[in-house]
């Protein structure tokens, strides 16, 4: 995937920011529907026995896709609930600061 090089600061013009061409949101984990229901179990006895319903296994993925395909460029786990909202507005802060390159060079990283 391409984009155009950021300007240079004072150039008085607009940077391309990730924003514009990705878009993050949580999905799903990906598995056999037996997987994912033995994570839900999971998530539900680990949060009665520690009283944190955001405990437990993730059961969710942090997803980037490509705005003009869909086409997924990162999925990775998100952790806990707790987590995962926490990522997913790390992950849409920094696509709205940075550059496409910038952005899936930190992420894919991590």
């Amino acid at each position: 995937m391409s984009d155009a090089p950021a300007d240079s600061e004072g150039s008085g013009a607009a940077r391309d920011v990730a924003a514009d061409h990705l878009s993050a949101f949580l999905a799903p984990r990906q598995g056999r529907w037996w997987a994912r229901a033995l994570r839900s179990v999971a998530t539900i006895a680990v949060g009665l026995l520690t009283f944190d319903l955001e405990a437990g296994p993730s059961a969710t993925d942090l997803v980037v896709i490509r705005r003009d395909t869909g086409r997924p460029v990162i999925r990775r786990s998100a952790g806990t609930l707790r987590e995962a909202g926490e990522l997913l507005t790390r992950a849409r802060e920094e696509l709205a600061s940075s550059t496409v390159e910038e952005f899936l060079t930190r992420w894919r990283e991590r």
